[in-house]
């Protein structure tokens, strides 16, 4: 290993080892916006109003997740207003889980580390039956990943348990590695749709996210 890229390497190397044990859900913001077609919304939706405020809500809590500094004041203000409006009450074994998701915003801290100091652009999770895939690629080659499985408690309920039971940590031309996965607990799927979903979770901690087009 070169004596100019050492001190990187281990700096990727700790910061990897220390986010392992409160990794739960991994996203970031994507460079594309999206768009839930707030303009034509009376000729999508026609006369109902519930499918009105709901988009609406959408439109706005996307763009208050986009802001330069969003208010996390403001983002749980709106959340509890979209909650009830969820189409989707089954949402821990709903088909709609099942996809990829890119991660708008969230409270946790040892995720944002990755996109505040850039490392990390997007981050990603992918749900297929009861696996549970996490990714945070690095900007710079290689990525970090962990592997879990799912269990859902009450088929008509909004919770999905996992367990963490693998992790990798790519470091491009130095190697792959296996590190010890550490962590498990619950998240509440509080808002679903096909394209949109906000999660609370068993750490206290709020996420936001859209489907990856």
């Amino acid at each position: 290993m070169d004596r100019v890229n050492a001190p990187r390497v281990m700096f990727f190397v700790l910061s990897i080892l220390c986010v392992v044990p409160t990794f739960v859900h991994s996203f970031s913001t994507p460079t594309t916006p999206i768009a839930f077609d707030g303009g034509i919304l009376d000729s999508i939706f026609g006369s109902d109003p519930a499918a009105q405020k709901r988009a609406n809500l959408k439109a706005s809590l996307l763009a208050e997740c986009r802001q330069a500094k969003p208010s996390r004041e403001r983002i749980e203000s709106l959340i509890l207003e979209l909650t009830p409006l969820s189409p989707t009450q089954n949402a821990a074994s709903s088909s709609r889980l099942q996809k990829k998701w890119i991660l708008e915003w969230t409270t946790e801290k040892e995720i944002n580390v990755f996109l505040d100091w850039g490392i990390s652009g997007t981050i990603s999770q992918r749900i297929d039956g009861l696996v549970l895939q996490n990714l945070i690629p690095f900007l710079r080659g290689g990525s970090f990943g962990v592997t879990g499985k799912l269990s859902i408690p009450d088929q008509g309920g909004i919770r999905t348990d996992f367990k963490f039971e693998s992790a990798t940590l790519d470091l491009g031309k130095w190697g792959s590695f296996t590190v010890p996965p550490v962590g498990e607990g619950w998240f509440d799927t509080v808002f679903l749709d096909d394209d949109f979903r906000v999660d609370t979770n068993s750490r206290d901690d709020i996420l936001i996210c859209t489907a990856e087009q």
